[in-house]
């Protein structure tokens, strides 16, 4: 039978745990030198430095890992030995991911978002740009290419949700507002924290200009900051 110190001391225990999980997750730290993962054609994480080697694993667009060293295959390829976790270790094309704060590796990130056919894939490479290399000559640009990228993404997500939404009235207590920013097309960009909004006097979906204000907030000095004052003046 459970006194009434036992149940508080579970109730207390069940409580703490999600909180003391999330505190352990935050401490973790990859070893190595901190690099982001930006080009999945090339992100395998493989068992040794060469390009036929077993594959462990495809690492995905913006993770976080560790450069450990580097060596060439016998083929002349550059590969990195990276830490993915505490305890998983590999190798992965050098071409497959950039070192953070690096400017040489963050105008090269630049070069696969002008490259990019893909507003999305802009997007999320602009933004862990300006994330990932605010030190550098390179992060203003990425943060306008962040905001044009979106602002054309904006025009693609209002047709496509106003065929899937259509011409009905909303329910009772909600809105065409309510209905545009839970359109489904907007989740993957949700995720990665690109945010739109939705205009009524236009009914479109609109991008909200986060980019265009930290730009304009952490780079008044930039070429680029007058095109980032326009771009938040028309909104």
């Amino acid at each position: 039978m459970f006194t009434r110190a036992a149940f508080w001391g579970i109730v207390f225990l069940f409580v703490l745990s999600p909180f003391a999980e999330a505190q352990t997750r935050r401490k973790t730290v990859t070893p190595g030198q901190r690099a982001i993962v930006v080009d999945e054609r090339l992100s395998v994480l493989r068992t040794q430095p060469d390009i036929k080697a077993p594959l462990e694993q495809r690492l995905r667009r913006g993770r976080v890992i560790g450069i450990l060293g580097a060596r060439k295959s016998k083929d002349g390829q550059q590969f990195l030995r990276v830490s993915v976790t505490r305890n998983t270790r590999g190798w992965v094309l050098a071409e497959a991911v950039a070192k953070s704060g690096n400017a040489i590796d963050a105008e090269r990130l630049l070069k696969l978002i002008e490259d990019s056919d893909d507003d999305f894939i802009k997007a999320r490479l602009a933004k862990l740009c300006a994330e990932e290399f605010r030190s550098t000559p390179s992060a203003p640009r990425c943060l306008l290419k962040l905001g044009e990228a979106a602002d054309r993404a904006a025009d693609r997500l209002t047709r496509d949700a106003k065929r899937r939404v259509g011409n009905e009235e909303p329910s009772a207590g909600l809105s065409k507002r309510d209905y545009f920013l839970n359109f489904v097309g907007l989740d993957r960009y949700n995720r990665v924290g690109v945010i739109f909004d939705y205009d009524e006097k236009t009914d479109r979906i609109v991008y909200d200009g986060e980019a265009y204000r930290e730009l304009a907030k952490r780079y008044p000095k930039s070429a680029e900051v007058e095109i980032a004052k326009n771009k938040l003046g028309k909104q």
